[in-house]
């Protein structure tokens, strides 16, 4: 049933006419008018991305080939100074083995067997007999004074100053050397 009004509503909409009579009938249409001050809009063209493509190769091409002649000069200076390090190396042998060529000559040079044999050449003989020689202490504490660089400052002080002053260091350490 409600098919049945909906196509009835459908023929009275196309039977429609306008005007006064039949004579005009035609069936409704829906139509747009053209706009005649409008211009026609002009072609649109893709453009293609050709060049950017190219540019973005050639910045990426330079930047590779940069870095391939960066990595090349880094091998050049390691090699270079790989070089230095063998000559470093090699002299440092060199010295080692100069060293130990001087230590040879130095032990043969001071070897008893040698000593000897060259004091007999200058005519010493072997001693026969050994003895020790007693000295006074006084004598050795006067040996060393004179031995000090500055000797205006202990011209005053006795030697029996000096030996109590150590008896004095020795009392106070107890003995310990």
């Amino acid at each position: 049933m409600a098919m049945a009004a909906r196509s009835e509503r459908a023929m009275t909409v196309r039977s429609r006419v306008h005007g006064d009579g039949a004579a005009d009938a035609r069936a409704m249409v829906k139509r747009t008018a053209a706009v005649a001050h409008v211009t026609p809009r002009p072609q649109l063209v893709v453009v293609p991305t050709r060049r950017r493509a190219a540019r973005l190769i050639a910045v990426g091409c330079t930047i590779v080939f940069g870095l391939m002649l960066g990595a090349a000069a880094f091998q050049t200076q390691l090699a270079r100074r790989q070089l230095t390090l063998d000559t470093v190396d090699r002299d440092i042998r060199a010295a080692h083995e100069q060293y130990d060529v001087l230590r040879r000559e130095r032990a043969e040079l001071r070897s008893p067997g040698r000593l000897s044999v060259e004091a007999t050449n200058l005519g010493m003989v072997p001693a026969t007999q050994t003895e020790f020689v007693a000295i006074d202490a006084d004598v050795v504490a006067t040996v060393q004074r004179s031995g000090t660089a500055d000797d205006s400052t202990n011209e005053s002080a006795s030697v029996e100053d000096e030996f109590e002053q150590y008896a004095d260091v020795k009392a106070q350490a107890g003995g310990a050397p």
